[in-house]
């Protein structure tokens, strides 16, 4: 038996051209939804080597995740990721900011920034880096300005790629 394949107007194809054209119609239908789909779960993280941070026993809940990337420059593009992270007022000692450094090997920490956690006890941090290996840690500090980290570190990874 042969199956008959008709057009949207009801008419037999004429070619096995558009016959070929129809099946491909069914087959780009039937695919297209799962390769959408895959794209939007792999692009924000698009190629990215993800680290997993270690918590301090202060902060025994918190979670952090730095996913690491390249520029078109070849600079390290560092996205982190932190879940759970107490607010650093509700640290001992009482904290006011959380600060993010970065650390090559041979190098003093560098001071990259703040890290903010929202009222549900996330946060996200992104930067670029010339590195390629270092460590990035997380300290509460008193100030965001401070030059060298002086308050406790509550999360820290080592990026070697």
């Amino acid at each position: 038996m042969k199956a008959i394949i008709r057009t949207i107007n009801g008419n037999k194809p004429d070619s096995p051209l558009e016959r070929r054209a129809i099946g491909q119609g069914n087959f780009l239908a039937a695919v297209l939804p799962l390769v959408l789909a895959m794209g939007l779960l792999w692009w924000p993280f698009g190629g990215a080597h993800k680290v997993i941070m270690t918590a301090a026993s202060t902060v025994p809940s918190a979670k952090g995740t730095v996913y690491v990337s390249h520029d078109q420059n070849k600079n390290t593009k560092v996205d982190m990721k932190v879940h759970y992270l107490a607010h650093p007022s509700a640290l001992t000692p009482v904290e006011s900011v959380y600060v993010v450094w970065i650390q090559a090997n041979g190098h003093s920490p560098k001071n990259e920034g703040e890290l903010r956690v929202d009222n549900n006890l996330n946060g996200e941090f992104k930067a670029p880096s010339p590195y390629k290996q270092f460590t990035i840690f997380v300290t509460a500090e008193k100030s965001v300005q401070v030059r060298a980290p002086e308050g406790q570190q509550v999360l820290t990874a080592t990026v070697a790629e």
